[in-house]
């Protein structure tokens, strides 16, 4: 039942993982999934006293990723290591549970979940190198308009109302319908300057693109791990206090040196 139940809430990430990296918008779905799929494995870092069923589990999780993006190769390396940095990680986790005198469960958590977040951030990232999504980037790369309009907006504050925007755009040879604002006009220059000098490295731009997803992906996994400790505290916290699961003590044996 738990590896089912693990198979079943790893599938629908994926699917929502699929449909993202196809063009969709909807972040909510996999991030969600994944968010479920962390705290029950750290719930069941506490309370499964089975390792195999464990194993059993992270297997059902990568071969439910074949039936949603299907077999190539490529996957079948980046998911052995990815498979890897989860047993590390859940090995991790689970000594650190059993060498505890007193339960400390944000401790164990904080052992096992960043090795848990690498080999995630692998396999999404191995199914975005091969999405529809990447296969855009590669003809010409663009830089996100979230993150341009983040950086670009105390420049844009500066100068507004400053520079002529037509004699600017006849200038650059840019084609202008007359609604367009200066960012508009400085977006469309710096992604074109980007492609322009980096004919000479395009073959490299899948492997940078890549590489820069998955730190991106890191980042954002320092921040998600967090969210996944505090969630899975609180719900062991609640099994506690309705009785659902006890925390009992238990006399420890130790050798004594005496001269």
């Amino acid at each position: 039942m738990v590896a089912g139940l693990a198979t079943l809430i790893s599938a629908v990430s994926w699917i929502g993982l699929k449909n993202i990296l196809s063009g969709g918008n909807n972040w909510l779905w996999p991030c969600l999934g994944f968010l479920i799929l962390l705290i029950f494995l750290c719930l069941h870092w506490l309370l499964t006293k089975s390792k195999a069923v464990l194993l059993i589990t992270l297997v059902l999780i990568f071969i439910s990723f074949f039936f949603i993006f299907s077999f190539k190769l490529e996957y079948l390396a980046v998911l052995f290591i990815a498979y890897s940095f989860f047993l590390f990680g859940s090995w991790r986790a689970i000594s650190e549970k059993e060498v505890r005198i007193k339960l400390q469960v944000d401790k164990i958590f904080r052992r096992g979940l960043p090795c848990i977040l690498t080999g995630l951030a692998l396999v999404i990232t191995a199914a975005y190198y091969f999405s529809p999504l990447a296969l855009q980037n590669r003809e010409q790369i663009k830089i996100p308009r979230f993150l341009f309009d983040i950086i670009i907006q105390p420049i844009t504050k500066t100068f507004e109302g400053q520079i002529p925007i037509s004699q600017l755009s006849e200038q650059l040879g840019l084609t202008l319908t007359g609604d367009e604002k200066f960012e508009d006009i400085l977006y469309q220059v710096i992604n074109q300057e980007i492609n322009k000098y980096g004919q000479a490295y395009q073959q490299y731009f899948p492997l940078g693109l890549a590489i820069g997803f998955f730190l991106t992906l890191k980042a954002i996994g320092f921040i998600f791990m967090w969210l996944v400790i505090l969630l899975s505290w609180l719900i062991f916290k609640v099994l506690v206090a309705v009785g659902a699961i006890k925390i009992q003590e238990q006399a420890v044996l130790k050798e004594m040196i005496e001269v």
